[in-house]
């Protein structure tokens, strides 16, 4: 008898898991003009589902577009002085950071997603950090990205036309080229 029980409550609480890393889905990459950003889906470390270029409210978005956890330094180091422009106009720029994960099985999305919603407390952070789970090729064809071993930033408008591109880690002369990009709009 006893051991029925903690049957039952183990296969209960394997269910629960599963169905609740169901939350956590993957996207389906829809290209159209080379000047746009695909129309993709992603969940936000908030637990809401969120569509590029749907989710863009302000007159320009930045994004950094990231592949491989080590590359959190690099976001980090563009963030810095992004935040800086955001939190000076909030009326017109708006920031998203964008991990680009492989589309994987549901209980490792869902370790995945607990791993960095844990790692992240500031719940404006949570609301900027949306992760995509896609077939990364179309997604990186279209984008023009070739190598995913460094990370891409992107300007983009309320309709996710892409204003401004550049790639690589932060330095001094990229964030000059970048800000003098956001001065002039």
């Amino acid at each position: 008898m006893k051991k029925r029980i903690i049957t039952r409550l183990l296969s209960f609480t394997l269910l629960l898991f599963f169905l609740s890393s169901c939350t956590v889905g993957t996207s389906e990459v829809k290209t159209s003009s080379k000047d746009y950003f695909p129309k993709v889906g992603g969940l936000d470390l908030q637990g809401n589902d969120q569509t590029f270029p749907e989710c863009l409210e302000k007159d320009q978005t930045i994004c950094v577009v990231a592949f491989q956890r080590w590359q959190q330094e690099w976001v980090d180091e563009w963030y810095v002085e992004i935040e800086k422009v955001v939190s000076k106009n909030p009326e017109n720029f708006a920031y998203y950071e964008i991990p680009t994960i492989s589309k994987l099985s549901a209980p490792v999305r869902w370790w995945i997603y607990r791993g960095m919603r844990g790692g992240i407390t500031s719940e404006k952070m949570r609301s900027q950090v949306i992760t995509l789970h896609i077939d990364k090729k179309p997604f990186n064809k279209h984008l023009e990205i070739s190598d995913e071993e460094i990370v891409y930033v992107y300007v983009l408008d309320k309709e996710g036309k892409i204003l401004y591109r550049d790639q690589g880690r932060f330095s001094d002369e990229k964030w000059l080229k970048l800000a003098n990009y956001l001065e002039q709009k």
